[in-house]
């Protein structure tokens, strides 16, 4: 625990350490069951004691976090470590694993003396010259023999391209909810629940949602189910609880549930609520249908001809949550190779789209950039939309581009129509709440950036953007430097602009002087200076000027702020 607390990468986030600290504490005392997502926030995080879970992620996105730190800490600096600390998916009780599968050192050594055994001695007369000139023709022979095998063998095979199966969206069968009733009649109604999911779940492109009726009848998909989603309904008094089950098809054990809780009169006129809910976690990239493509992606580094838009898809919305180059580089391989076979493909010329602009804004300085790249992102997300002209996923990132080249009006109604095509397109609800958020004061953005933040399975470090910003705005320090940490792992400029504004507010030096050193090594801030970076990014001029001047009082040089360091 003292080395892992030492480590830059947890030092520079106390409230991390803290988090780590308190779960492992409570573990090694016994304490498991007081290791809770209100008791971590209320005492790691400083929540007050009205705090719940369901309608703020704080606790969920820390773990996240921590998950991150850990992976990064052991395959680093801590891959010695004898023992190491995990933090499971979906809980907060930590595991402590030794390291397996290292290799023991191999000796002869007596495990009973602690001496090496001594080797025999070799016979002491030489074979005879002719028995090893036998042995020689033998050799030369066997030479021969493999390399005449070799040859015909490399013929035979050469020509043959070796095929791997590769993952395919998955299928899933909806069945009808059973109503279950606690003193109360049954409510009918609730069978129609797996209608609405069936269409809700086919609005994302790599889902195949089939409807089963009771009778065991259902569409015919392409292949068999991969999963079986069902639920039931209880009502107790005035309450309904209504969960969600998926399990893989063929097997009992459910692999992800959810539960919804509402006034029982308010079910006729909640259904479709209910539904984009249950779609919103199962739609996600991130969510229980994808795990094992996500899974075979991990193990399968080198694609070698097999790009799917579905692969592509996973490994682009992989990128666009981590920010990471090694996962900008296989997204990119990944579409380039999508495109070389399939040229018309919408979803691989709008992720092309995406990816040439994010090159084009992280290389070329804010205020002269090269017109070239952009016109080329332009055709290719245009032809998408020609090509798949009532695709969510393509009008998402044909808002993207219109945010990025500053066509804001076009770009809220280019989001407007993402959502109308599929309203559990959440990154698509994310990213208009943090356009609306970053040009000014917006009652609306800021609602719908906490309820991104809460619909998410587990929030991409960009859906921090627009809560850091509206905190700032709003005079709540303290939350604006928790989200500017979440943001920190993707995003360092806006982030480390954000901390230091609010550090300086809240009197805070330790989080000032973190904030001041991460912003200071910011690459593009040191190309093209801070405060032209922060004018592209940020157009609210009136917070964008507040930042200035606090960065300015905080000690930073104008040179450094009006121009390369």
């Amino acid at each position: 625990m003292a080395r892992i607390q030492e480590w830059p990468g947890l030092a520079r986030s106390p409230q991390l350490a803290k988090f780590l600290n308190y779960i492992v504490t409570a573990r090694l005392d016994g304490n498991e069951a007081g290791i809770k997502a209100y008791s971590i926030a209320v005492d790691v995080f400083g929540r007050p004691a009205s705090f719940d879970p369901q309608n703020d992620p704080i606790v969920r996105v820390q773990a996240r976090r921590l998950r991150a730190v850990l992976e990064e800490y052991y395959a680093t600096d801590g891959a010695s470590e004898p023992v190491t600390f995990y933090l499971p998916v979906g809980r907060y009780i930590p595991e402590f694993r030794v390291p397996s599968g290292e290799a023991a050192a191999q000796t002869d050594e007596s495990a009973v003396t602690g001496f090496t055994a001594e080797t025999p001695p070799a016979a002491a007369g030489e074979r005879p010259w002719l028995a090893r000139l036998d042995d020689i023709v033998l050799l030369v022979v066997l030479v021969f023999v493999a390399l005449g095998i070799a040859m015909v063998m490399t013929q035979v095979l050469a020509p043959r391209q070796v095929r791997v199966v590769v993952p395919q969206p998955p299928v899933v069968s909806v069945s009808e909810f059973t109503s279950m009733a606690g003193g109360g009649a049954p409510n009918p109604g609730v069978a129609g629940l797996a209608v609405e999911l069936v269409t809700d779940l086919g609005l994302f492109p790599f889902i195949d949602a089939v409807y089963l009726q009771r009778n065991g009848a259902a569409g015919r998909p392409a292949k068999p189910a991969d999963f079986e989603l069902s639920g039931i309904s209880r009502t107790e008094g005035s309450e309904m609880q209504i969960t969600a089950s998926l399990k893989r098809s063929g097997t009992d054990a459910a692999v992800w549930s959810m539960t919804q809780k509402l006034p029982a009169a308010e079910f006729s006129s909640s259904i479709d609520r209910l539904s984009q809910a249950f779609a919103d976690q199962l739609g996600a990239v991130d969510g229980p249908l994808h795990t094992d493509a996500l899974q075979w992606l991990a193990t399968n580094t080198d694609l070698a001809g097999n790009e799917t838009e579905y692969l592509c898809g996973l490994l682009f919305t992989r990128y666009r949550g981590s920010g990471r180059p090694d996962d900008n580089e296989r997204a990119r391989a990944c579409v380039s190779g999508l495109l070389r076979q399939q040229p018309e493909s919408p979803f691989g010329l709008a992720m092309s789209s995406t990816l040439l602009l994010d090159v084009a804004r992280r290389t070329q300085p804010p205020t002269a950039r090269d017109p070239e790249p952009i016109a080329q992102a332009e055709r290719q997300i245009e032809e998408a939309l020609s090509l798949a002209p009532t695709s969510s996923p393509v009008w998402r990132e044909y808002a993207f581009f219109l945010e990025q080249v500053g066509r804001v009006g076009e770009a809220e109604a280019a989001f407007t129509s993402a959502l109308q095509l599929n309203p559990s397109n959440v990154d698509a609800y994310a990213g208009y709440a943090r356009l609306l958020s970053l040009k000014g004061k917006s009652d609306k953005g800021e609602m719908m950036a906490s309820e991104a933040l809460r619909r998410a399975l587990a929030p991409p470090y960009w859906y921090h953007e627009a809560p850091a910003v509206n905190a700032l705005r709003d005079g709540n320090y303290a939350e604006a430097l928790i989200q500017a940490e979440a943001l920190a792992t993707g995003d360092a400029e806006l982030a480390s602009a954000i901390a230091v504004t609010a550090a300086r507010r809240l009197g805070s030096e330790d989080a000032l002087n973190r904030s001041i050193a991460q912003l200071l090594e910011v690459t593009r801030f040191r190309r093209f200076g801070i405060l032209p970076v922060l004018r592209q990014r940020l157009g609210d001029p009136a917070l964008r000027d507040e930042i200035g001047n606090e960065l300015a009082a905080a000690g930073i040089e104008q040179a450094a702020l009006n121009g390369p360091y």
